[in-house]
């Protein structure tokens, strides 16, 4: 451990964030690998000079570094007992742009979806397309030398690399770019740090060129080891491709200097299906004679998980049949007769040669083009969501081999695996010979542990007979330094470690990568002597399968960290702080239940912290492509606080939020409302009950729905239909109630109220589990004879639809009981929805409104989606969009707390307020979600509405 007085001294000198306790350090232990080791410090920098002040300080303390950015590293090369900087918070600044050139010069911790954002308007981006591009930092990808799908056209990173501004262990600032040899002998003369570098590599190429002639793999998917092989036989010199692969084992990166080039003009796939993967691997040949950007192959595990699970079962509507296998061949075009000309001549040789047995054809601007690459990129997350302990293990997933020996090569690793009795799964880049095959082995098992280091070395020496490459994309790290000086002899392997001592003579720069390897079956995130503490739950987890396994879900991909699009996770996009994201929620619960932090009572200090900012929006459940319902969790551990420690006074207006709400509403409304929106109210709630004074609470309304249900509604209809009576609709907005009710009964329903006193919503999300669970047994009572009769049960507010369709159920015992409630529910857009699509309503809605803008409840989307409200509105007269953002931040009692206010501001302003601030003057929006409402009115000046109240 660093001395306590010399860390103190340390963070005066950071303006950013400097983490020394085992909370963070333990949440930067892992990576998207199967890899786990202790940082010994975690520095977030503020700018250059704080890198190079932490440079200096672990240079003048012998302590190693490690520069991070979206730690989505398969192979290991973003964790190590070290100093970790993360770029990814404030190191995201794009510094330079030339259109005319074609370059630009960026921060390293910028997310590169968000470059290529920035650069779309100029018809220009930057080309690597890795798989998780929406939260790989630049600076990640040049030092991985990452590619994606389409490396066939757009090449490797180390293909767009002009220049790059590093720093050396020592602290010492150089600039690498193009450079003649006569300059680069110059360099050489030089008596300090930068002229031995260039020494050095001149040394070795003037001694071992030919051997690196002979010995670098000529596949183009080479990223194994230093790239001396970009310095030999007459190549233009650019010493920013030595970083270029380096995995940070060389020097820091502090900025970047990138080639762009211009995006192509219509783009069109065709989904070759195969009954058969090995069918589909030996036809990549005769499409590659057609000449695709790409060829990617799913396999059947990927695909039977795509169509059930959540994330991404309402995008696999292109899968025909029960394919074994399918192809994604992308073709690039200026205009779309082109690309169907291709598509048509691919189909014919196809056909005619008896592979695969359909092609559907889908252009750019065909929503299931998306939505097949959407599938594609989920395809690891997918893998990984199984909920067994053995899992698809990457180690041997990133060998590329060259397409004619392809099939022989998965052949002999699928019977070599078999062999072992283990199974394995496969897909990716087919079209550069870089299949992802995983192996499925449970890591918690010596016994398969050891297979993984047999299945590698088999790999490995198929890898070299067949002249591939030992790592294609994802890297050295941990997974595959082992077998370099095998693959490359010993010449190569030392003139890397020359390369290494000239560049960091001390070796502080991540060590265990490239050179001098960690054995790769060590330092595992699981392994032979993991245990979990036994934790009792009031949930099920009857889908889940288990508490702990919902934390081991969680594979540490980090689709959470993407900084915009979707909604998961509110809190990471408005911190860009990893302890607050979905992976670092999840790796603070596993640290928990495995005895690393606290001691297994799920009441520490530390988890608390990290779950602290979850809004439990439910995004994670369906987002995550592992289903990490961690707003699940989070319910779970509350009530353990609570059980422990207690309550206090605010959590007491929880309990008791729905009795509050029905006699605080009807005749002393006016008087309440009046009262509760003064300042001195406000100011003395805040200090009674840490409800923050800018917020009013939501009015109380003169009548109950239920009330107003008693008294006027009437009705001829006889089909019936039950409406759910909700806390806020029934004691806040009986106006939408009453709308709801008036259009159920035009369309021809008797519609019966029943109040069970709500669903329970507020105390499931605060972690009052046990109330909710004794509740239960009141609302399936009172809904029991209705759902005796399969009359459905229709609910208005998301919050509780989520609550009766997925929380309640697997809170209660009865588990046939729990079946028939999940079953009988269902959402008013769901309802309204499965009438126009089925044809049962035969006019269209007429609407008050001309245009419509819609905003969808966070639940809404995770449970069931924008689909249902999307299918009325195409029946509704008059335009609609539905709003492209995430949360608004309000989530319930989260955005009136005081210590979460300024954070569900924040939230509003990075999701809707863009979006929302742009709308004409006089606008609605028309908000699904009782707290979406509140959030709207309270800071945009729209008008807010729910959609029932418009339409007839």
């Amino acid at each position: 451990m660093i001395p306590e007085q010399m860390l103190k001294n340390f963070k005066k000198e950071i303006k950013g964030e400097v983490y020394d306790d085992d909370l963070t350090r333990g949440i930067y232990s892992t990576d998207a690998s199967i890899y786990k080791i202790m940082p010994k410090l975690v520095v977030v920098p503020k700018d250059e000079d704080d890198v190079l002040t932490t440079i200096k300080f672990a240079s003048e303390h012998k302590i190693s570094l490690l520069p991070r950015g979206g730690g989505t590293s398969l192979a290991g090369q973003t964790v190590g007992d070290s100093i970790v900087l993360d770029f990814s918070k404030y190191m995201t600044n794009i510094l330079e742009f030339n259109e005319k050139e074609k370059w630009v010069r960026v921060q390293p911790g910028l997310v590169h979806s968000e470059l290529n954002k920035f650069l779309e308007p100029y018809g220009l981006i930057y080309a690597p397309d890795e798989a998780t591009i929406n939260r790989a930092n630049v600076g990640g990808v040049v030092a991985n030398n990452s590619s994606g799908s389409r490396s066939l056209v757009f090449g490797k990173a180390i293909d767009h690399i002009l220049e790059v501004k590093i720093a050396l262990a020592s602290g010492k600032v150089i600039n690498l770019g193009e450079i003649t040899k006569e300059e680069a002998q110059k360099k050489a003369e030089q008596e300090d740090e930068e002229g031995n570098i260039y020494k050095t590599l001149i040394e070795i190429l003037e001694k071992d060129e030919k051997e690196i002639i002979a010995r670098y793999p000529k596949v183009m998917r080479r990223v194994t080891g230093y790239s001396l092989d970009e310095f030999v036989e007459g190549k233009q010199w650019n010493m920013a491709k030595l970083i270029s692969g380096s995995e940070g084992t060389l020097a820091t990166i502090l900025d970047l200097k990138l080639n762009l080039i211009n995006l192509p003009k219509k783009r069109s796939i065709t989904v070759v299906h195969f009954k058969d993967r090995l069918e589909a691997i030996s036809t990549v040949g005769k499409i590659l004679e057609h000449k695709p950007s790409a060829v990617e192959l799913l396999d059947d595990n990927v695909i039977n998980i795509a169509l059930t699970n959540p994330a991404t079962k309402q995008i696999s509507g292109f899968i025909q049949g029960h394919p074994g296998a399918i192809l994604i061949v992308e073709f690039f075009g200026e205009n779309y007769d082109e690309l169907l000309e291709k598509h048509k001549k691919l189909e014919t040789d196809l056909m005619k040669s008896g592979r695969g047995y359909a092609y559907p054809y889908y252009q750019m601007d065909d929503p299931e083009f998306d939505n097949v690459w959407e599938v594609r990129k989920q395809g690891l997350g997918l893998l990984l969501s199984v909920k067994t302990e053995a899992k698809p293990i990457p180690f041997i997933e990133d060998l590329c081999i060259p397409i004619k020996h392809l099939p022989e090569y998965v052949d002999r690793v699928l019977e070599f695996c078999h062999n072992l009795d283990t199974k394995v799964s496969l897909y990716a880049h087919a079209s550069v010979g870089v299949l992802h095959i995983r192996p499925i082995l449970n890591l918690r098992l010596q016994e398969d542990i050891d297979k993984m280091r047999k299945i590698s070395e088999f790999a490995l020496d198929r890898v070299i007979e067949y002249k591939g490459s030992w790592s294609g994309e994802h890297g050295d790290g941990l997974s595959r330094s082992y077998g370099i000086p095998k693959f490359y002899g010993d010449v190569i392997y030392n003139d890397f470690k020359k390369l290494k001592t000239a560049f960091d003579p001390h070796g502080l720069m991540n060590p265990g990568k490239i050179v001098d390897p960690y054995p790769m079956d060590t330092n595992l995130r699981y392994g032979a002597d993991y245990k979990e503490i036994e934790v009792s739950t009031l949930y099920h987890y009857r889908k889940e399968e288990g508490f702990s396994t919902l934390i081991n879900m969680c594979n540490g991909v980090g689709v959470c960290h993407r900084v915009s699009g979707g909604v998961m996770c509110p809190t990471y996009k408005a911190t860009l702080d990893e302890k607050h994201s979905t992976r670092g929620r999840a790796n603070a619960l596993r640290m928990t239940i495995s005895g690393e932090l606290g001691e297994g009572d799920l009441t520490n200090e530390e988890l608390a912290e990290a779950l602290d900012l979850c809004v439990s929006c439910k995004s994670c459940k369906t987002e995550c492509p592992s289903n990490v319902d961690v707003a699940k969790l989070k319910s779970e551990v509350l009530q353990k606080k609570y059980d422990k420690k207690g309550y206090g006074i605010r959590e007491f207006f929880i309990i008791y939020s729905d009795l509050m709400s029905k006699y605080l509403s009807g005749a002393l409304s006016g008087i309440v409302n009046a009262v509760i929106k003064t300042k001195i109210f406000r100011k003395t709630l805040e200090k009674v009950a840490k409800i923050d004074a800018r917020r009013i609470l939501p009015y109380y309304a003169k009548y109950s729905l239920v009330r107003w249900y008693n008294k006027e509604y009437r009705t001829n209809n006889d089909k019936e239909v039950v409406l759910f009576a909700d806390i806020y609709t029934n004691y806040h907005e009986p106006e939408i109630g009453k709308a709801a009710i008036g259009f159920l009964d035009k369309l021809g329903y008797k519609v019966i109220l029943v109040n069970t006193g709500g669903s329970k919503r507020p105390l499931i999300s605060n972690g009052f589990l046990r109330k909710a669970k004794q509740y239960s047994s009141k609302i399936i009572e009172k809904l029991q004879p209705y759902m005796d009769r399969e009359i459905p049960v229709i609910v208005i507010e998301p919050g509780s639809y989520s609550a009766l369709a997925d929380d309640i159920p697997d809170l209660m015992d009865d588990e046939f009981m729990a079946k028939i409630l999940k079953n009988s529910v269902v959402s008013i857009e769901r309802f309204v929805s499965d009438l126009v699509t089925s044809g049962k309503v035969k006019n269209k809605f007429k609407s008050t409104l001309k245009h419509h803008v819609i905003h969808g409840h966070c639940h809404q989307k995770a449970i069931e989606g924008m689909e249902p409200i999307e299918n009325i509105f195409k029946f509704v007269e008059g335009t609609f969009e539905i709003l492209d953002v995430g949360c608004c931040g309000m989530a319930g009692a989260f955005g009136f707390e005081k210590e979460h206010y300024d954070l569900s501001k924040k939230i509003y302003d990075i999701e809707l307020d863009p979006v929302v601030s742009k709308l004409t003057t006089g606008s609605t929006i028309l908000a699904t979600g009782f707290s979406c409402r509140h959030q709207l009115r309270d800071f945009s000046d729209k008008e807010i509405k729910h959609w029932i109240e418009v339409l007839s």
